[in-house]
Order: C-alpha cells, then sequence, then structure tokens
C-alpha cells in the first residue's frame, strides 16, 4: 500500500460526496481510505464501492486532532495524505504528489481554497472565484527548495495546514509524532513543525492540487475557519506557537522566521482586536499569555516589523495591558481617519453610523425601493400609490434611485444610491419598504419599521437551500441571515410560499399573509380600459394579439465580471414568418442583458421591453406568456391566460444552476416546449392547449394564487402602518 488517505469525517453530510467521487476518479490507485468518523455515524459509501475504505470512529466527539490520531494508528500506507470531508482533490493529485516523492521527505501540492462544489469549480470555478476576489496563486520558485513555499500557503497563523501535503508514515511512527488533542484549531501548527524537523527533505509538486472547500453557510454549517470563538482561537493560538517553537532549532533561522512572522501578523490582528473588544479581567489575562509567549519571537523578525507591531510586542512583553489596548485602539482611529479622509464611500458610512443615526428619527418619512433603485415598479409601487391615494398629505416619502430619477405620479423626494442624501435618510426614516435586500451595514433603530415585500413566488431554490452561490456573493448566506433579523414584516402570496420562505430565509419574524401588492393590479374592474392605454402608450397595434417572452436569468451566462451574454432561442424570424399577421412579440429579459438584445430586425413585430419598469401591466395587456423558470407565471397565472414554457435547457438548470422547489413536469399549467416549432404549433391551436391543461391550471391556481383577490396592498398597509383604509 502506497498512500492511506486518512478523512476525518465530522457529519459533513452536504459534502462527502465531492470528497469520494474526487478519491474515485484518481489516476493513482494505490491507496486506501481510513475514514474516521467523529461522533458521528458513518456516511453511505454504497455509490463508492470502488474505493478501499477502513471505517473508524473517535472516543466521543473528539475533534478534528482525534480524529487524525486514530487514522495514524489506523493506516498501513507508506506515507499519509490528510483529507478534510469537505474538500476534494483534482483527478491526478496523487499521482502527481507520489511521482514526486522523496525518499523521507514531505512532498507539498497547490492548495486552492474555493467556495464552489466539484462539479462547479472545474467548469468555472477560477473564473468565479477571481469574481470573488480568491486568488489562485502559482509557486515560481526553485522546486527543490520547497520551504519557501509555505508562507504562500496560509495568509495567517490560522491558515498554516498539513492538507495536500504527502508525509513519510516512517518519520511520523520513529517520532511517535500525534496531533495535540486538546487543540481544537491549531492542532495542525505543532505537528507540521515537529515532520518538518524531523523530514529529510521537502519538495513542491505545483500540479498536486489540494482543493480547500469554504463553506458558504457558516450559520449552520461554519467550518474550523469561520467559527466564530475568538477568545478560545487567541488562547489556543498562543500555545500552538509555543508548543510548535520548541520543535524547531534555534539555528533554522528560515523556519524560525517564517512562524515568528505568522505570529506577528496574527498578534496585530486578532490578538490585539480581541484585548481592546473585552473586560479588563480578560485583557489582563490575554496580555499575561502574550507575555509569556513572545520571549519565544527572534530578533530577526523583530528587525523586519514596522512601528506599530514593535510597540506591540513591547507593550506585551512588558504585561502593560493599558498600553497595549491604548495602542491598538489609537491605530485603529488612525486607520478609521485615514480611510474616512481618502474614501467618500467609507465617509458617507461614517457618518450614517457615528452621526445620522443618532439624530431624531423622522416619524412621518417613508423611503421605497424596487429593485435597488432601477425602477419605479413592483409592490412598492402600488403601496406607495395607495397611501397617497387614501391618506394624501399623511407622510413623507422618498423613493430611491440608481442615477437616474423616476417618473413619480405623486408628489415625493428621490434620491440616489448611496448619497449622502441617502444615507442621511436610510438612518432617519421610520418606514423603509423594500422588495429585495438591505445593505448589510444597515443599522435597525428601535422604533425602524423594515417591510419586506420580496419580489416573486420562489420557483427556482433560495438562500439556505441552495447548495452553491454562483451569481452572489460567496458570503451570501451569512449576510442574508444578518440582513433578515431586522426585517419587521414579510409579505408571502400563498402558503407554498410562506413555508418556502420561513426555510430557506431562516425567517421567524411576522409573515403577512395577503398577496402581493403589485398584483391587485391584475384584478381591476377597469382592467379592460387600462389594457388599452398601456397599449397605446407602448405603441402596441390594437388589431393584435400579444406573446409576452420572459427568459430567466441563467447563473452561467457571463464572459467575466459584469460581462453577461445571452443567446436567444426562440427564432423569431420563424415566429413572425408564421404568426406575424395575428401576433406580435414583447421580449422582457433580465436587466443583466436588457442592452445585449437588438431587435431592429423585427421592428413592429418584436419590442424589447427589458427595461419597462412594471411587468404587471405588460402582463394585463398580453395574450399568452412564453417562460422557462422564471417565477413570473406565478403572477401571470391570477390573469387565466394561457401559458407556454420554453424550457429547451430542462436538465441542465434543474442539476447543475438551481434545481427545483416544484416537480415541473407535474404542476406546470402548460406545455413544455423544447423548439420554436413547438411554441409556434401550440400558439396556432391555444384553445386546445387550454383545455388540455384546464385541470392542471385550476389545481395550480389554487395552491398559488388563491391568496390573491386585489386587497393585498390594502391588507398589507393596515397591519404595517395601523391604517384602516377609511380616512381619506
Amino acid at each position: 500500500m502506497k498512500i492511506s488517505v486518512i478523512v476525518a469525517y465530522h457529519d459533513e453530510k452536504n459534502y462527502i460526496r465531492d470528497c469520494l467521487e474526487s478519491l474515485s476518479d484518481q489516476c493513482f490507485r494505490d491507496f486506501e481510505v481510513v475514514m474516521v468518523c467523529d461522533g458521528c455515524d458513518k456516511p453511505d459509501v454504497s455509490d463508492w464501492n470502488g474505493l478501499q475504505i477502513q471505517f473508524a470512529r473517535t472516543e466521543g466527539a473528539g475533534g478534528v486532532a482525534a480524529a487524525r490520531n486514530v487514522g495514524l494508528d489506523k493506516a498501513a500506507g507508506e506515507y499519509i495524505f490528510f483529507m478534510d470531508a469537505d474538500d476534494y482533490l483534482a483527478p491526478d493529485t496523487l499521482e502527481r504528489l507520489v511521482g514526486s516523492e522523496v525518499s523521507g521527505g514531505v512532498v507539498y501540492g497547490r492548495l486552492q481554497s474555493t467556495w464552489y462544489s466539484r462539479k462547479v469549480y472545474f467548469d468555472n470555478g477560477e473564473e468565479l472565484d477571481r469574481q470573488n476576489g480568491v486568488e489562485h496563486k502559482r509557486y515560481d520558485g526553485d522546486m527543490e527548495n520547497a520551504y519557501e513555499y509555505l508562507p504562500m500557503r496560509a495568509k495567517s497563523l490560522q491558515g498554516i495546514t498539513i492538507l495536500g501535503m504527502l508525509f513519510p508514515r516512517k518519520v511520523i511512527q520513529e517520532h511517535s509524532i500525534r496531533f495535540c488533542e486538546d487543540l481544537h484549531y491549531f492542532s495542525d501548527l505543532p505537528f507540521l513543525m515537529q515532520v518538518l524537523s524531523h523530514a529529510e527533505k521537502t519538495l513542491f509538486c505545483e500540479d498536486g492540487l489540494y482543493i480547500k472547500r469554504k463553506h458558504n453557510d457558516p450559520v449552520n454549517l461554519p467550518s474550523l475557519l469561520q467559527a466564530k470563538d475568538d477568545e478560545k482561537k487567541v488562547f489556543e493560538s498562543m500555545e500552538a506557537y509555543r508548543r510548535a517553537k520548541k520543535f524547531i532549532p534555534a539555528q533554522d533561522e528560515n523556519k524560525n522566521q517564517y512562524l515568528d512572522y505568522k505570529f506577528v501578523k496574527w498578534l496585530v490582528t486578532r490578538i490585539a482586536s480581541y484585548v481592546v473588544g473585552v473586560k479588563p479581567a480578560k485583557q489582563k489575562e490575554a496580555v499575561i499569555a502574550l507575555q509569556d509567549t513572545l520571549k519565544l519571537l527572534g530578533n530577526g523578525v523583530y528587525h523586519m516589523l514596522n512601528n506599530h507591531p514593535k510597540k506591540l510586542i513591547r507593550y506585551g512583553m512588558a504585561g502593560d495591558v493599558a498600553g497595549f489596548a491604548k495602542k491598538t485602539r489609537n491605530y485603529a482611529r488612525k486607520q478609521t481617519l485615514f480611510r474616512i479622509c481618502t474614501s467618500r464611500a467609507k465617509m458617507k458610512r461614517y457618518l450614517y453610523e457615528k452621526v445620522f443615526s443618532k439624530m431624531k428619527m423622522l416619524e412621518d418619512t417613508v423611503i421605497f425601493e424596487s429593485f435597488f433603485g432601477k425602477s419605479y415598479s413592483d409592490s412598492p409601487k402600488y403601496i406607495f400609490e395607495y397611501l397617497n391615494e387614501k391618506y394624501p398629505g399623511k407622510y413623507n416619502y422618498m423613493w430611491v434611485n440608481a442615477g437616474k430619477k423616476l417618473k413619480l405620479p405623486y408628489p415625493s423626494g428621490q434620491m440616489k444610491r448611496f448619497s449622502f442624501k441617502y444615507f442621511y435618510y436610510m438612518a432617519r426614516a421610520k418606514y423603509i419598504v423594500f422588495n429585495g435586500r438591505q445593505p448589510q451595514y444597515f443599522i435597525k433603530r428601535k422604533g425602524n419599521v423594515f417591510l419586506e415585500t420580496w419580489h416573486g413566488t420562489p420557483l427556482k431554490k433560495l438562500v439556505f437551500d441552495m447548495e452553491d452561490v454562483t451569481t452572489a456573493s460567496p458570503l451570501y448566506k451569512e449576510q442574508f441571515y444578518i440582513q433578515t433579523r431586522s426585517w419587521d414584516y414579510l409579505v408571502a402570496p400563498n402558503q407554498f410560499s410562506e413555508d418556502i420562505f420561513r426555510r430557506a430565509f431562516m425567517y421567524d419574524g411576522q409573515m403577512l399573509e395577503s398577496g402581493y401588492p403589485r398584483n391587485d393590479i391584475l384584478y381591476r374592474e377597469d382592467k379592460e380600459q387600462l389594457m388599452g392605454q398601456i397599449k397605446s402608450e407602448l405603441g402596441i397595434p390594437e388589431d393584435k394579439k400579444v406573446i409576452l417572452y420572459v427568459p430567466t436569468w441563467r447563473d452561467d451566462e457571463f464572459y467575466g465580471h459584469a460581462q453577461y451574454k445571452f443567446t436567444l432561442k426562440l427564432d423569431l424570424e420563424q415566429m413572425k414568418r408564421e404568426l406575424g399577421k395575428e401576433y406580435v412579440v414583447i421580449l422582457r429579459t433580465h436587466y443583466f442583458i436588457a442592452d445585449f438584445l437588438d431587435l431592429s430586425q423585427y421592428e413592429g413585430f418584436a419590442w424589447n421591453l427589458s427595461k419597462y419598469d412594471d411587468i404587471a401591466r405588460l402582463y394585463l395587456i398580453s395574450d399568452i406568456l412564453i417562460t422557462d423558470y422564471s417565477s413570473v407565471f406565478f403572477d401571470y397565472a391570477n390573469l387565466r391566460r394561457p401559458m407556454l414554457f420554453f424550457t429547451y435547457d430542462l436538465e441542465k438548470y434543474r442539476s447543475v444552476l438551481r434545481g427545483f422547489y416544484m416537480d415541473v413536469e407535474e404542476e406546470l399549467p402548460g406545455p413544455m416546449l423544447f423548439e420554436t416549432e413547438e411554441i409556434i404549433g401550440s400558439i396556432r391551436r391555444i384553445d386546445e392547449v387550454n383545455e388540455e391543461y384546464q385541470e392542471k391550471y385550476d389545481r395550480f391556481c389554487k395552491k398559488y394564487c388563491s391568496w390573491e383577490d386585489g386587497h393585498a396592498t390594502e391588507k398589507v398597509v393596515h397591519v404595517v402602518f395601523g391604517l384602516t383604509g377609511q380616512e381619506k
């Protein structure tokens, strides 16, 4: 047996499949897997019968150090390779590492962090990571002198790891090297330094790729690196550093300077911030521990430092708690002052937090924002109009725009998103009505009322129900969780949505079971007259029926950051040729790609209304809806008009991109079509299609539209603003 792969498993059910699949796909086959279950049941491994897996377990939940020690006791290979159960390998990783082996030496592979699953990573993970600030570093140094690569593997003391490395088992056995089981966060550090002190040589293998998976759900599934336990991390880091230093000979300047530098960096960032944030008794305890630790710091690193860490070290070595804390605070103030003086954005944030938020709240001010200020639309629009119609002059209104003034039918102030005016009013207004997420730095003041209307019935997986987050920040789940804690009310259009919102948003606040205010227009008594007005203002021929095509945004439709692509799969030329005498087409695409759609050659037949603010008005004038996985069909169903589903990439979208909450084959109230010819054929026989899907349509409306009755706005205003609708 050449290699023993030791996998520490602590119930990582969401990740273990990728780990085992990556092992199963290895080109090199002479290895065993020792999976150690740390205080949990073993996972189902029936899909990986080709792997030689030996199971073991710790006594209770001993932590990753205990699990690895158990694995070392069970391992039979010449070399040891450690894996965490949430990580995975490139297919040739073990082959590359073994091919670089040196007798009695350690082989380093390349360690790469990512937020994404194995499938997404190897398809376009590097591009996604670049968009999110993750660097894919390469080592350009001497491959035969690989120790200098170590600093590149870890940005901080906590990041020093034994992962992605091939260790000679003989060295570990002969010197009885073990992981320190009393260290929860830093057990890798003493182990690694002890092995390196006895290894005959180190070698770097660039092609031996180990992918370290970051968890995008640190709320429910935090990794060790994401765990928020500052006190334990601070004290444990000092203990781990002290133990590690014991294994490095004083004459080995390279290793000593490397470790000292990492500790100083950790001192300046994590230890210092901890000290100034705790009570005096804890401050003293931390500085006393630091005093003892700093005695091990070498002069070589000290002379390389600038003034700030040098002073912190001097205060720490003297046990001067007051001086250490004062220096840290003063440095932080100087940094803050520098940032706000050199950045308008940071100055605005500072004024918002320290000045505007301390001012008296404007009790009669209501702020509205729809789609991050991009439009005057959706449920905020209809709540605004209802308040103005029923209660003129009762409130002062401010609308958020994205830089372009919105056309409003009633008096209201406007402010550009993230302007000084925006921060001023966001800090002081009592009511804030929005249909997306608020900025994560918003301060929820006592007396604030946040009304979240959201923007659709969920078809595609949301937030905590998503495995990979590819269209937003990888911190999306954590940020979302923090933001939803501020919501006082969340509007739900149906019971299906309410159940999903509570789970996927982890929302436990008040749900308004009202339906969406934006759908009230679909129930207006004068909608026939309104339809004529809308067609006239858009230049849509009165004598033509209208097909509304609303394709959803695909998560993989991009070339690079803010560079989007879109290929229109619907053949407009064929549709114009075969349906143009009776129909016209309106296209409403995602705003990302609105400017990339050129319909000039279809003038008089097709209109690009992707930037038209209010899609509900387009619903009204359309006779047929064509969509795919956009949630628009839940709203459109309120009209009881025919719907066709152009699902040309169904399997890819369902299995790779997002996934669905519903069984689309069973529940969609219209045919699923895959070619333009099928679309045209269904339109030609639309009455037959209606009859064929009538029963399914009725069931659909009962489940998803039963709360909608044209009075959603009234219900929402009554609860949120305490208004009855009787005043005027």
